[in-house]
């Protein structure tokens, strides 16, 4: 088995790789802008081509993922929106399963994720996700996305590793991208990151819906 002979570090995305995807489409892609329209008094068709419109300016970058810029730009508290809808806030169908598996087979678990802060605080706060893991490194700790060499750098030194040894897990295809150039041996795509979505093939990498078939 690849997991048990080859690895000795498990990297993980945490939003569409542990937890479901379905809280964060739900917050971007409709209350932010359901929120945006009642507070700048606009119709929701208009609220929501303007949001999404500001974030096709920064996709990518550091600031899409940023919970101040988004404050800043959208004049919405989001730090305090989130918890409008944190009952959505869920594992994906067997991340429990994989993570207390991992544990067994004594690997090292460090999350990497381009979440703010504040939003992994929240998540933690209703999964207490962190209490399986060994660490998590956050885009906004370092000041590069996922999607920079600059963060895989950074996290290569913090963990004084070459990743000769190491599997990274995303459902981005763009982020895998860019951990292979960062020399990641091992790379897996979550092919359904959001539950209450079909499942979509990656075309550069091998993917999986469920963690049990990893193994």
């Amino acid at each position: 088995m690849l997991l048990e002979k080859d690895i000795d570090l498990v990297l993980l995305d945490m939003d569409g790789t542990l937890l479901d995807l379905h809280y964060d489409s739900y917050f971007w892609m409709e209350l932010v802008p359901e929120q945006y329209a009642n507070i700048h008094r606009t119709s929701l068709e208009q609220a929501t081509e303007i949001v999404f419109s500001e974030c096709k300016k920064v996709s990518g970058t550091l600031s899409w993922y940023c919970y101040d810029y988004w404050t800043n730009t959208l004049g919405l508290d989001i730090h305090q929106l989130q918890h409008q809808c944190k009952d959505k806030i869920q594992w994906r169908e067997d991340t429990l399963w994989f993570l207390k598996t991992l544990k067994e087979l004594n690997k090292k678990i460090v999350i990497l994720t381009n979440a703010h802060p504040s939003g992994i605080k929240l998540k933690d706060q209703q999964t207490q996700l962190l209490s399986y893991v060994d660490l998590v490194i956050s885009s906004h700790e370092i000041g590069h996305a996922k999607e920079s060499q600059g963060f895989w750098s950074a996290v290569k030194k913090q963990l004084n590793t070459d990743f000769s040894r190491s599997v990274f897990i995303d459902d981005s295809e763009k982020i895998l991208v860019a951990a292979e150039s960062a020399g990641v041996e091992h790379l897996m795509g979550i092919n359904k990151p959001d539950s209450k979505k079909p499942a979509q093939l990656m075309q550069g990498f091998s993917s999986i819906c469920q963690f049990n078939e990893f193994f």
